[in-house]
């Protein structure tokens, strides 16, 4: 069950406390809904992650601008996801890698189809679910990733879901001492000679309830008031 002016109500909060819309990019896997993510598109918002080839798929299919599958795809689901490409061709599809093996594979499939997917490298921030640390090996794996035909590297991508503490002042330097190495990789990567890479990850300041990248998580949403869960 969807009501419309409830999401349009989040949705208009979530823009008033960012200047520039385009640094938004919620994730559907909280409404899982083609209705809830028009309202998105609606509201101006372009770029979207998701969870699943489905999801994927289903904001293809409405005209969304920018996808990006926020997981590392198998290979079966790499078949799955250049034909959405082929399918879709005026929505920028994109997705995580963290090991140099899956990159590969990857790649060949995309050059056998004729592709280039963009790719983002998945950091463990101290979520210790995917990813790998910030360090040398992603500066490694960049230019690994850069070398190899049918793959584009576009930047870091980085999930800060542990951070869940309700006072706002801890949670601000939480958020600032993970985004931290992450930083310093950009400035590293681009001292090196390559493009500004872009960022991929949740809000740093807790006034925003950006709540780590996703719309309002209820969980969280629960901790502060004036906030509506978006199911």
């Amino acid at each position: 069950m969807l009501y419309p002016d409830r999401v349009k109500q989040n949705i208009a909060l979530l823009k008033s406390t960012i200047g520039d819309v385009s640094r938004l990019r919620p994730h559907v896997k909280t409404n899982k809904s083609r209705e809830a993510s028009h309202l998105l598109l609606e509201a101006g918002i372009q770029k979207f992650k998701c969870a699943t080839i489905a999801e994927a798929e289903m904001l293809a299919m409405i005209g969304a601008p920018d996808v990006l599958l926020a997981y590392q795809p198998n290979e079966a689901k790499m078949h799955r996801l250049l034909a959405l490409m082929k399918a879709y061709p005026d929505t920028l599809f994109s997705c995580l890698v963290d090991n140099l093996p899956t990159a590969r594979k990857l790649s060949e499939l995309a050059v056998a189809a004729g592709l280039v997917v963009p790719v983002y490298i998945d950091l463990n921030v101290g979520m210790n679910r995917t990813g790998i640390a910030p360090g040398g090996a992603v500066l490694t794996l960049y230019t690994e990733l850069n070398e190899l035909a049918g793959v584009k590297p576009m930047g870091l991508h980085a999930y800060d879901g542990h951070l869940r503490n309700s006072d706002l002042t801890i949670r601000t330097a939480e958020c600032d001492s993970a985004f931290w190495p992450v930083q310093l990789l950009r400035e590293t990567l681009t001292a090196r000679g390559f493009a500004k890479p872009i960022i991929v990850i949740g809000g740093a300041q807790p006034s925003r309830f950006m709540l780590n990248g996703r719309m309002w998580n209820a969980a969280l949403a629960r901790l502060f008031t004036g906030i509506k869960a978006i199911r």
